[in-house]
């Protein structure tokens, strides 16, 4: 302890120390920034003079681009024309016929005649005898004939109302069994419609049937038929 006294004493000499020291640190650092700021603009100003100038070019808008040209409509595709025909060959002629030759027969000796058939003898047909004539027809006045159904006696509406009447006289055959066979006008009454109904009339007819020498016979009879308007 009584050792270490004389080093604790001397508190001036300590405090000198360490004020150089500190001055002389805080002067390093006054160079230390100064030349840190020298250093700073050098690399700035080297740095200015040296960077390259950068410049965009910037190009131009493209025009637009034009459509593509339509192109034109296929041609229609023309066939080709069909080949020539080939030319007909002419046929070759046909050969010429060589006529054919035959030998000529020899001529058939003449036909013997034969000897004629004998004719055989006409045949007599005998004719058959003609068939016997026909009664006479008997010709009656009307007042000799009895009807069985007599004739319709009727005034047609036309004739009534134009007036017309008259006797029409008619011609009747009459045949075996009493019917009319054939009538016909022998007289006219002068009117037409009046005739036609005394023909439809006198058809309608039926007589008793006439005999002579116990055969029945045809008869002609003249009968009147009249016409009266009432």
């Amino acid at each position: 302890m009584a050792g270490l006294t004389p080093a604790l004493a001397q508190p001036s000499e300590i405090g000198a120390l360490e004020r150089r020291a500190l001055v002389f640190g805080v002067g390093l650092a006054h160079l230390a920034g100064a030349w840190a700021l020298l250093q700073v603009d050098a690399v700035r100003a080297a740095a200015h003079e040296i960077a390259p100038l950068v410049v965009d070019l910037v190009a131009p808008p493209a025009p637009p681009v034009p459509p593509p040209p339509v192109p034109p409509p296929p041609l229609p595709r023309v066939a080709p024309p069909p080949p020539p025909p080939a030319p007909l060959l002419a046929a070759p002629p046909a050969p010429t016929p060589v006529p054919e030759t035959f030998a000529t027969p020899a001529p058939p000796p003449d036909p013997v005649p034969a000897p004629p058939e004998p004719v055989p003898a006409p045949v007599v047909q005998a004719v058959p005898a003609p068939p016997p004539p026909a009664p006479p027809r008997k010709v009656v006045p009307a007042t000799a004939v009895e009807y069985l159904r007599l004739p319709p006696v009727e005034v047609p509406r036309l004739s009534r109302r134009a007036g017309e009447s008259g006797t029409v006289w008619l011609r009747v055959v009459v045949d075996v069994r009493g019917q009319p066979l054939q009538v016909s006008v022998q007289r006219s009454s002068g009117h037409a419609r009046l005739d036609e109904q005394a023909l439809w009339a006198m058809r309608q007819a039926r007589f008793k049937p006439q005999t002579e020498n116990g055969q029945p016979v045809e008869l002609e009879v003249t009968a009147p038929i009249e016409y009266t308007l009432e």
